[in-house]
Order: structure tokens, then sequence, then C-alpha cells
């Protein structure tokens, strides 16, 4: 099971990967520079092909790809050089494109057969999601056993839209208030749950014996979001990711817990982790990752990191205005630097993993 479960992660990586160089691929064809390179993984090389001016290869190490243009990491003048700013732009920027572009693509399938609703777990309660119409409510994440939610069959991934048939703005408030009175719960996949809260309960464990989770669920409605729904959701997704980066980092420094960064953070050992847990949960899911990772590769190359997409779409604005002192031989030397902070950053982030997400990876 654990090399299924690999081979499948390899596979997902390998794709999510191969869309984003392809976006560079296109861009730099299109704009008439040669592509020296075109791949996915780094060496050594398992297989390769020429064809053209193109060596197209796989590479051993399958955690990242490779689309190596004529000149670009070369301190002499080249064709890049000579093209204009916004071309430059765009081959920066296609890979950083195609994943959304992929992305929007994949979504459309996933939310159109879905009935133009997803559902999506909030780390902070108060996010808004720009489109959609948007309901929120509680999600069971875990139950305890011999309480009154374990005897009365709610399951986890339960999320309850009323009680008693009437809605609520506050669900423990109203739980508090029926302590010891049978209630219904109605769940969202149309379930009616007789339960009890107790009088009295074991501590930390509440009157239901559940721990909760806020869970958004959102509908597209209307021919426009129908119609748009791809690149609308790909939207969502983005502005949550940032939201979420944001809330992380405000936190992080507000309680002076810079710990909370680093365990929201993933690399391809925690990205192997989600998908083990993925594979149990069936294809809509496994394509939903796709999805979502296709984003997570193009918002994190979008970062000015140097040696990344965001820090050559900046350095080529700076070129623009200063060809002197922002000289390709700076951009290149800055790049180099920016490669070996990358590789020491997914080192950290590979040990860090394995030590989180262990018990996840060796089940």
């Amino acid at each position: 099971m654990f090399l299924i479960d690999l081979i499948v992660f390899f596979l997902i990586l390998g794709i999510v990967i191969l869309v984003h160089e392809f976006g560079h691929f296109i861009a730099a064809k299109k704009t008439g520079i040669p592509v020296n390179e075109f791949g996915v993984g780094f060496p050594p090389k398992i297989w390769k092909k020429k064809k053209g001016e193109t060596e197209y290869f796989i590479g051993a190490i399958p955690f990242g790809g490779l689309c190596a243009l004529d000149g670009e990491n070369d301190e002499n003048e080249s064709i890049y050089d000579s093209k204009r700013t916004w071309q430059k732009i765009w081959i920066c920027g296609g890979g950083i494109i195609m994943n959304i572009l992929f992305a929007s693509l994949l979504f459309y399938f996933l939310i159109g057969f879905s009935g133009f609703n997803f559902t999506q777990g909030l780390m902070f309660q108060e996010y808004k999601f720009p489109f959609g119409s948007q309901s929120n409510y509680p999600a069971i994440v875990a139950i305890q056993d011999n309480s009154p939610a374990h005897n009365s069959g709610l399951e986890i991934g339960d999320y309850i839209t009323s009680i008693n048939g009437d809605s609520f703005s506050n669900f423990q408030s109203v739980i508090d208030e029926n302590r010891g009175n049978e209630i219904i719960l109605n769940t969202g996949s149309g379930k009616e749950i007789s339960i009890t809260p107790r009088v009295d309960s074991p501590e930390g464990e509440g009157p239901l014996g559940v721990a909760l989770r806020e869970v958004s669920i959102v509908s597209y409605d209307g021919f426009i979001n129908k119609s748009l729904v791809g690149f609308l959701h790909s939207y969502n997704v983005m502005d949550y990711s940032f939201s979420a980066i944001g809330n992380i980092f405000s936190h992080a420094f507000k309680t002076n817990s810079p710990e909370i960064i680093g365990q929201s953070l993933a690399g391809p050992v925690g990205i192997f982790a989600i998908t083990k847990v993925t594979l149990s949960q069936g294809l809509y899911e496994i394509i939903n990752l796709i999805a979502i990772l296709s984003i997570a590769v193009g918002i994190t190359n979008l970062l000015p990191i140097p040696a990344m997409d965001g820090a050559k779409i900046i350095f080529t604005f700076l070129e623009r205005i200063n060809n002197r002192i922002f000289s390709k031989k700076l951009q290149v030397r800055i790049e180099s630097y920016g490669f070996v902070f990358l590789i020491l950053l997914a080192i950290v982030l590979i040990v860090k993993d394995f030590i989180q997400f262990k018990d996840i990876i060796f089940k």
C-alpha cells in the first residue's frame, strides 16, 4: 500500500510540476526563445530525448522541474535579453498562469458535478469568500467514546444545519440551553439525529462529547457564476490561501509563537502525507488535491524569493528602470544565493515533515 501511495504521490506532483514548466515552455516558444532543456525532476536523468534544439527528460529526483531557456541564466547578452519587458514577464509568469488555468479547468468539472457547491473547513471563522453565496456551520471533527454524540449516530464530517428545524447563530449556546433535553440535530447530508446534551460532562468533553470546526458551504448560483465557476473558485481558493497565510503570520507575531509558521508549511514529505490521507477519500478528493496543489505551486512561485518566478518578475521591472544597477550579472548572482536558500529550506521542511507527519506516513 505504501508503494502505491508513493507512486500516486509522484504522479500527482509530476503533473502539477509539468503544468508549471509547460507554461514557461509555451511562453518561450511563442516569443521566439530557444528552450535547451525541458523536463520533470532533477538529475540524474533516467530518460531523455532530443527533439530540435530541446532535450526532453525525466529526472530521478521528482521534487521539481526545469525549463532551461537559452541564455536565461547566462551573464552575457542573449536572445532572452533582447525581448520586450512584457514578453519577459510573460515568460517568468507563464508557469503561474498555466497552474491557475489548469486548476480552473479541474474546478469546472469538480464544482459542476457537485451541484455548483463546495465545502471548505475554515481556519478563521470571520473569513468571507469573495464569490458565491456562503453559509457557515459547525462540523464534527472528533467524537469521544461513550458520549451522547457517539451513541446518537453522529459521524465525523457531519455538519449541523439546524436544531429542531430552526437555524441558529451560536451552536454552543443552543446546546448549553438544552442540557438534559432531547433535541434534533439536522445535518447537511439530510440526517436527523436525536440527542440529549449532558447536564454534567467530563472535563474537556462538553455536553455532546464532540470537537467542532467551522465549515463553510459556498454555492455558485446564477448563469454567470456557473459559467465562470472554474475561475471564480480558483480566485476563492487563492484569496483564502493568502488570507490564511496573513492570519498565520499575524497570529505568530501577536502571540510570539513562530512555531505556528513552521507547522503550517509543508514540503514534499508533508504533501505525501496529505496525498496518503486523500487517497482514502475517493477520486473527487484526489482531483481536488491536484487542483489545489496546482494553485499552491503557482502562489509559491509568485513569492518574491530569489530564484522564484515572483522575484524574476520584480527584477524584470527593476532592470527596465535601470539596467546598469540591476544588471543581468547581479540577477544571476542573487538567484544563485536564492537557489541555495531554497535547497536549505527544502531540507529543513523534509526533516520537519517527517517528525510532524510520521504517524500518517508510516501508518
